[in-house]
């Protein structure tokens, strides 16, 4: 898997999204593009990149929206007005501005490339985990009472995308209930114990499925081959983020473990972690509310102390679990010693 996309690299996957580029470029690529000083009025032009033109006017409000910035242009049409021209990806980049799902839709101020290294490896093993891409809208979603982890989705979605996301705290829950109690401007002002829920527009699944697949849609969630063919860096954060959602440390029972309803998701977990040369037990299960909840335990020193120094964990109430662990099992050694 490559180890950073362009924009060039989207231009099947994100045909139908809306780009928007600096002014000045963007007049200087249509007339080149064109070959005239008045790309609105060639016809040849527009009928070239299937924009009409008005007949009362002699002119396409289309294209001209676009010159004056008012209109965004769709990708699909870019890519035909890059191919009229010798101007390179790598300049259309560095004069991009955002990219969104439609005309109106919610956008996003990539940093492009994007690389796949750790900070992804965390959004995409926190989607994995707590979070969710929706079905019906693709919104990303990602949801959590733990600040440390609210705060790092955050901030890695702000890395890559360059948009802060939706802030909502969550009722108290009820069993079988989720209710939206309150919209917040800053993570810094959740109340205590509550959930919060960090949403993030379509534009956003839009790219990471295009990088990762159709990985998460609704309760439906894969590692697909792409996470698995991606580089270690990548994996790392993936393995952190998800075993802070969805792992335990137990300083009394010697284990650390991960747990999930889907088995083959933690076979994903255990390839991805033998590639570390970190080894664990079998994959285990029991059952819970008449449904199977699938786990596996990583119980040698050896290895659960090679998990923390490798992979780690962000939640600080898993680190001093983490440490407590660490620490006795070298004091039992020690006493044994002496």
């Amino acid at each position: 898997m490559l180890k950073e996309f362009n924009l060039k690299d989207f231009t099947i996957s994100l045909q139908s999204t809306h780009i928007q580029l600096n002014i000045s470029f963007l007049n200087k690529l249509l007339k080149v593009a064109s070959k005239s000083l008045d790309p609105h009025k060639n016809k040849t032009f527009c009928n070239c990149i299937n924009c009409p033109i008005n007949k009362n006017k002699g002119v396409s409000t289309t294209v001209y929206g676009w010159m004056k910035g008012y209109r965004t242009i769709p990708f699909s049409k870019l890519v035909k007005i890059m191919g009229l021209t010798n101007f390179s990806w790598k300049e259309l980049e560095q004069n991009l501005i955002s990219i969104k799902s439609g005309i109106r839709k919610g956008e996003v101020y990539p940093v492009l490339p994007i690389h796949v290294d750790k900070d992804l490896g965390l959004i995409i093993g926190h989607i994995m985990g707590d979070g969710s891409i929706e079905k019906r809208f693709h919104s990303v979603f990602y949801s959590n009472s733990n600040l440390e982890l609210l705060n790092e989705f955050s901030t890695c979605m702000k890395k890559i995308f360059g948009i802060s996301p939706r802030i909502w705290v969550q009722d108290k829950p009820k069993f079988g209930e989720t209710r939206w109690l309150k919209k917040l401007n800053n993570l810094n002002n959740i109340p205590n114990g509550h959930n919060v829920g960090l949403f993030y527009p379509k534009i956003c699944s839009d790219i990471l499925y295009t990088l990762f697949g159709k990985f998460a849609e609704g309760k439906n969630k894969i590692i697909s081959k792409e996470i698995l063919d991606s580089n270690i860096n990548f994996k790392g954060g993936f393995i952190r983020a998800f075993f802070d959602d969805e792992g335990s440390v137990s300083s009394k029972n010697y284990t650390i473990r991960f747990h999930q309803d889907k088995e083959d998701i933690l076979k994903g977990i255990i390839k991805m972690l033998k590639e570390r040369d970190i080894n664990s037990n079998p994959i285990r299960y029991y059952i819970k509310q008449n449904k199977l909840r699938y786990y596996f335990n990583i119980t040698r020193f050896e290895e659960y102390s090679k998990f923390y120094e490798i992979i780690g964990c962000t939640s600080s109430n898993k680190q001093r679990e983490f440490e407590l662990l660490i620490s006795g099992v070298k004091k039992n050694q020690y006493s044994k010693k002496i």
